[in-house]
C-alpha cells in the first residue's frame, strides 16, 4: 500500500511537471517581443538558479534532521552539471530563437520529439535500440513533415530552429543519465543552472544586457517570472521528485504530455490557430512519443518451439 502511495505522489508531481513545462511555451512566446533570446534565458536561468538554490537548502535541512546523509559535491555533480547545463543553454537558446518564428503549439511538439531522439543517439553510442523505438522514429519524422510544411515540400527557420534544440535536449537527457546516477540531483540541477547563468553573462555583453522594460512592463515581467521560476526552477525539481517514486518509462509517458498542453496553452493564452495537417502531424508526433517509451514483451518476441509443433500437428490432424 505504502508502495503504491508513492507512486500515485510521483505520478501526480510528473503530472504537475508536464502541465507547468507545457503552458511555458505560451509565455516564451510572448517574451519574445519584449527581450532577445539569449538575455531572456539568461535571466531566466539566474531566477532557476535562486529557486533551486532555496530547494536544495531546504533539502539539506531535513535531510540534517532525519540524519540522511546527502551526496556531497563529488566530480559526477560538478562536471555532470557543467555539461549538462552548456546542453541545456544551448538547446534553450535554439528554442527560443525558433520560437520568435512559429507557434508555442508547433515548438512544443517539436520538443517532445526528443524522447524519439534519445534512443537514436543511444544507438550511435553502441546501445540497443527497443522494437517499437524502430516504429516510432519513422512515424515522428512523417508528423515533423506535416506538423512543420503543412503538406508543402519547404520548412519554416523557426521549424529547423526548434528541431535543432531537440537534439541538444536529447544530449541534455543523456548526460542526465551518464551522470546523474552518482550525483545529488537537487546539486546536479543547482550546478548546471549556475552554469547556465555564468555563461550567459558574457554572450549578454556581446548581444545586449535586457532593456529595463523587461523588469519595469508587467506583461515581460510575469513572462520572465514564470519561465525561471515555475518552468525551471520548480518544473526541474517536481521532475527530480517525481522521478524517484516513478518507472522511467511510465515517467517519460507523463511528462510528454507537455507538448498536448503547450498546444492547448497556445490557442488559449495566445489564441493561436492550426490547420488540418498541423494537427494530424501533432497526433502522429504524440503517438511517436509513446511508443518510443513501450518496449514489447519478451514472450511476444521469443519463438515457442514446442508451442509450434504442438500447432502443426493439430493443423494436420
Amino acid at each position: 500500500m505504502q508502495t503504491n502511495k508513492r507512486t500515485l505522489f510521483g505520478n501526480v508531481m510528473l503530472l504537475l511537471c508536464s502541465i507547468v513545462w507545457g503552458l511555458a511555451f505560451a509565455f516564451q512566446r510572448r517574451a519574445t517581443g519584449y527581450i532577445n533570446p539569449i538575455a531572456f534565458n539568461g535571466v531566466r536561468f539566474i531566477f532557476a538558479a535562486g529557486v533551486t538554490f532555496i530547494f536544495l537548502v531546504v533539502y539539506e535541512l531535513i535531510n540534517k534532521k532525519r540524519r540522511i546523509k546527502s551526496e556531497g559535491w563529488n566530480k559526477n555533480t560538478i562536471l555532470g552539471g557543467i555539461c549538462c547545463g552548456l546542453a541545456l543553454l544551448i538547446a534553450s537558446n535554439l528554442q527560443q530563437y525558433g520560437i520568435e518564428q512559429t507557434t508555442a503549439g508547433k515548438a512544443s511538439f517539436i520538443t517532445a520529439l526528443y524522447i524519439v531522439l534519445v534512443p537514436i543517439i543511444g544507438l550511435l553510442a553502441g546501445r540497443k535500440i527497443s522494437v517499437l523505438s524502430r516504429f516510432a522514429i519513422p512515424i515522428a519524422l512523417a508528423g515533423f513533415w506535416l506538423m512543420c510544411s503543412s503538406g508543402d515540400a519547404a520548412f519554416g527557420r523557426g521549424d529547423l530552429l526548434g528541431l535543432a534544440s531537440t537534439v541538444l535536449f536529447a544530449i541534455h537527457i543523456l548526460f542526465i543519465d551518464i551522470f546523474g546516477k552518482e550525483a545529488d540531483p537537487i546539486k546536479l540541477t543547482l550546478t548546471q543552472f549556475l552554469t547556465c547563468s555564468v555563461v550567459s553573462i558574457p554572450c549578454m555583453a556581446v548581444v545586449g544586457f535586457p532593456p529595463a522594460q523587461s523588469f519595469t512592463d508587467v506583461d515581460s515581467l510575469i513572462n520572465l517570472l514564470y519561465v525561471g521560476i515555475f518552468s525551471a526552477g520548480i518544473g526541474y525539481t517536481l521532475q527530480t521528485i517525481g522521478q524517484k517514486h516513478t518507472e522511467p518509462a511510465v515517467a517519460s509517458l507523463i511528462m510528454s504530455l507537455e507538448s498536448v498542453v503547450g498546444m492547448i496553452g497556445g490557442v488559449i493564452i495566445l489564441h493561436e490557430s492550426h490547420s488540418a495537417y498541423e494537427i494530424m502531424g501533432c497526433m502522429l508526433v504524440f503517438v511517436a512519443v509513446v511508443l518510443a517509451q513501450m518496449s514489447v514483451p519478451k514472450k511476444f518476441l521469443q519463438f515457442d518451439k514446442k508451442r509450434y509443433i504442438m500447432s502443426s500437428n493439430k493443423r494436420r490432424g
